[in-house]
C-alpha cells in the first residue's frame, strides 16, 4: 500500500481547531491574550513586550523543543502542532491589526471629507 502524501498534514488542522476554538473561547482571541502576556511579562521584567514578540516568544520555546526533539530522536507532535498555532495567532493578531488600520484609514478619510466639504468623488 502507498503512502497517502498528505498524511501528517493534519497537524495544521488540529492546530486551527485549537486557535479557533476552545482556547479561543476560554482566552479570547490572541491579540487580547497575548496583549494581556506582555503586558504581565513588561510589568515583570521592566522590559518593553510588543504583542507580537510575546507570540514570537511561545513561539521560540516551540522551535526550542523541536530542536530537543531533534538532538535527542524524539517525537512529541504537541510542539509541533503548537508552533504552527504561534504562527496561526501571530496572523491573526496582524490580521486584525491590518483590518483595523484599514478602517481607520477609511473612518480618517471620510472624516477629512466632511470637515472640508469634499465630496467623495474628489481628490
Amino acid at each position: 500500500m502507498e503512502a497517502n502524501p498528505t498524511d501528517g498534514a493534519e497537524i495544521v488542522r488540529e492546530a486551527y481547531e485549537l486557535i479557533t476554538g476552545p482556547r479561543q473561547a476560554a482566552y479570547s482571541h490572541p491579540a487580547d491574550d497575548y496583549g494581556r502576556t506582555a503586558r504581565i511579562f513588561n510589568a515583570i521584567t521592566g522590559y518593553n513586550l510588543a504583542t507580537e514578540e510575546a507570540i514570537l516568544f511561545m513561539l521560540a520555546v516551540k522551535l526550542s523543543r523541536l530542536h530537543h526533539e531533534i538532538d535527542t530522536a524524539q517525537w512529541l507532535p504537541d510542539n509541533t502542532r503548537d508552533a504552527i498555532g504561534y504562527l496561526g495567532c501571530l496572523h491573526m493578531l496582524r490580521h486584525r491589526d491590518h483590518v483595523f488600520l484599514q478602517n481607520f484609514e477609511t473612518n480618517a478619510s471620510e472624516s477629512h471629507r466632511f470637515k472640508t466639504g469634499e465630496s467623495h468623488g474628489s481628490a
